[in-house]
């Protein structure tokens, strides 16, 4: 999920907690009104199994994948896999040209890990690597100005400067100190020298920033920006810092569809989605690799489970069913983004999009239970748990979670711009494995996984069968 909306939400645990007791009330009374499986479903039910969610979830999130960052070679093997699931599933391909992807270039740039050099009275000054280089190299021999933090908005500068970085918070400060730097860039500084400690923040930046990542023209560039120990800046420094090269990479959105069986309403749809990519990796001493278990390897594995169950129902569903994976929504909701300017069904037709978003993890006393963001917007949330219910799954209206921040947070939104009933379903929890090399499988509550995708399954048939049709409540 998008960091700023998930880390500001943590503020919200205690009231979590405090609505779980009665949940967790109304959860009993849920499995002891549990229905036995119809007949015609049971072949659908038996493929949403445990076996099945943990051997997904665990390829998807192996140290193998890398952390699915975008683009990465990782990413591309993960949209493989999941093509190929769509495939061995009996999906037809709703990609290009009647592939299962969804594919565009886009521009890259690497910052180099070689070739610096930051000397001061001829010694070498200690560094951990560039967070940001020019197109061009740079050289330098003569003495940087100090500026402190930075913070003088209107200071103009003609040279390096060197300034101290301090310790970040929150995610909301990392985002307000590169925008600082750019500023100061546009303020005539040619080359930033930043002191920062070694297990600053803004190293596992720099260590990131050694992998190829997507071209963001957003604020403005900060030229060259080197992370140096700290030192004082007297005496004359030599700088020699090398270009940034740029590049290009392919990303692709991996869908599939199951035609509707109803010659009228197979021209509607409905979307079931989750992102496959993650962070990749994050500081440079011992478990580098945000393996994205939960976040959202998770999701992906509901989608590939239900795209399963619906492949075999003995009768398709009326209705045109469509499972999407999208690429690079940590980076700011771009694949689906992309899908939504070049849609591969009409997005009028388009009846409802269901996003999945870490389910993995439940609270304490939150098992076998599912919220849904912006819950007010339409009726999909509360027409989904009624069908959930039958199988003992609680699909709810969480008090604190359920509202507009994480509703525009992830890949439901572009959508919901377009006019479509879209809306994110979560089972997780805001825990403090997020955006964490310690997101790993491991930590994963398998049972509680499988059951949930079971009452999504439950939840969506009859909307997918033409029985239901959600319908819009609120303001977008």
């Amino acid at each position: 999920m998008i960091g700023v909306a998930y880390r500001i939400v943590l503020l919200n645990r205690i009231v979590l907690l405090a609505v779980l007791a009665v949940v967790g009330s109304l959860s009993t009374e849920l499995n002891a009104q549990q229905q036995i499986i119809p007949p015609a479903l049971k072949l659908s039910f038996d493929l949403i199994n445990q076996d099945s969610v943990a051997s997904t979830v665990k390829f998807l999130s192996s140290d193998e994948m890398a952390g699915r960052d975008t683009p990465s070679r990782e990413l591309e093997a993960a949209s493989a896999y999941v093509a190929k699931r769509f495939r061995d599933a009996g999906l037809k391909g709703l990609g290009d040209e009647g592939s299962f992807f969804q594919s565009t270039e886009i521009a890259t740039v690497t910052i180099p890990s070689e070739g610096v050099v930051v000397h001061q009275n001829g010694n070498p000054v200690k560094h951990f690597g560039m967070l940001s280089a020019d197109s061009k190299p740079f050289s330098f021999q003569g003495k940087i100005e100090n500026i402190g933090d930075g913070s003088d908005r209107d200071k103009k500068y003609n040279g390096p400067v060197c300034l101290t970085a301090k310790s970040f918070d929150s995610r909301r400060a990392q985002s307000n100190f590169v925008s600082k730097l750019a500023r100061i860039r546009r303020n005539g500084a040619t080359a930033i020298l930043v002191q920062v400690e070694p297990e600053h923040e803004l190293v596992k930046k720099a260590v990131a920033a050694l992998r190829p990542t997507i071209v963001r023209a957003r604020g403005g560039s900060a030229g060259h920006v080197v992370l140096i120990a700290k030192t004082e800046t007297d005496g004359v420094f030599h700088l020699e810092l090398p270009p940034q090269s740029g590049g290009s990479a392919t990303v692709s959105n991996v869908i599939g569809m199951i035609p509707g069986s109803d010659p009228v309403l197979s021209k509607e749809a409905v979307i079931f989605s989750a992102h496959l990519d993650h962070i990749g990796h994050q500081g440079n001493i011992g478990d580098t690799i945000c393996n994205g278990a939960d976040d959202n390897a998770s999701g992906v594995t509901g989608v590939l489970t239900l795209a399963e169950a619906f492949a075999v129902l003995a009768a398709p569903p009326k209705r045109t069913v469509i499972f999407m994976t999208f690429w690079g929504e940590e980076k700011g909701l771009l694949g689906s983004r992309y899908y939504c300017k070049h849609p591969k069904w009409p997005l009028e037709k388009t009846i409802a999009m269901v996003n999945l978003e870490m389910i993995g993890r439940p609270e304490p006393g939150a098992n076998e239970k599912c919220w849904g963001t912006g819950w007010d917007k339409s009726d999909l949330g509360s027409l989904m748990s009624a069908g959930a219910k039958q199988v003992g799954v609680l699909i709810f209206q969480h008090p604190s979670l359920s509202g507009d921040m994480l509703y525009r947070a992830s890949d439901n939104y572009p959508f919901v711009e377009k006019g479509v009933i879209a809306h994110s379903f979560s089972a997780g929890s805001l825990h403090s494995d997020y955006h964490q090399p310690s997101d790993e499988w491991e930590k994963l509550e398998l049972r509680h996984m499988t059951r949930v995708i079971q009452g999504l399954f439950a939840g969506t048939l009859p909307i997918a069968n033409g029985e239901l049709t959600p319908r819009k409540t609120g303001r977008r």
